[in-house]
């Protein structure tokens, strides 16, 4: 990160903490203190912001929402998990915490739960990107490879630079058998910048030079 920028997310911290000071009731004040802190990394000062904002309004979706996407940056999937589905119970068409909480959901192999959260957001949104790749993992799971293409080729087709759709769109290409098809996904996945698994891409690669 460019030092200007650094300096710019510090000062704007300084900022809001000065705001805090002068309005420390102020739910509004907690979680705009909460989501600087939360770009700046600091995920644990972030999580403390959203826990007082919450000891004043418990039924704050803002603050339930950015205290999930805390947790799951903290790796604390299941207590982010948790913290969704209680927003979700104030606003249950968000198409935002579905999408992370399918995304938790398949690291922790929960597939059935994935499968759930990510086919409620395209009913929602069906131009989801980022939930339409999520859920060609999931099809692959359940071995529903022409399904997984399908859905694929949509996100690639709408964010053509989202370098993991073309990446999982390689993975269920490969598990179709189509090797070409899935080499060239890897490579574009690999030029937008995307850490492609060296072992799928000798996987790959080994199928391709075979053929």
């Amino acid at each position: 990160m460019a030092l200007d920028e650094i300096t710019r997310r510090n000062q704007l911290i300084r900022d809001l903490e000065r705001e805090l000071e002068d309005h420390p009731n102020s739910v509004f004040a907690f979680l705009r203190l909460a989501v600087a802190y939360r770009n700046a990394g600091r995920l644990e000062d972030a999580e403390a912001m959203l826990q007082r904002a919450l000891h004043l309004d418990p039924l704050s979706f803002d603050a339930l929402f950015n205290l999930s996407i805390v947790y799951f940056q903290m790796g604390r999937l299941e207590e982010g998990l948790a913290e969704g589905e209680k927003a979700l119970k104030i606003r249950s068409n968000s198409p935002e915490i579905l999408s992370n909480m399918g995304a938790a959901c398949i690291q922790l192999q929960r597939w059935d739960d994935a499968a759930h959260y990510l086919e409620k957001v395209l009913e929602i949104k069906p131009d989801m990107a980022s939930a339409l790749s999520n859920l060609v993992t999931v099809k692959i799971q359940f071995d529903e490879l022409e399904e997984a293409i399908a859905l694929g080729e949509k996100a690639v087709g709408l964010a053509p630079n989202l370098g993991v759709a073309h990446n999982n769109l390689a993975v269920a290409y490969y598990y179709n058998g189509d090797y070409n098809k899935s080499f060239d996904h890897i490579e574009k996945a690999k030029e937008i910048g995307y850490a492609v698994s060296p072992e799928f891409m000798d996987m790959v690669s080994e199928k391709v030079e075979g053929d």
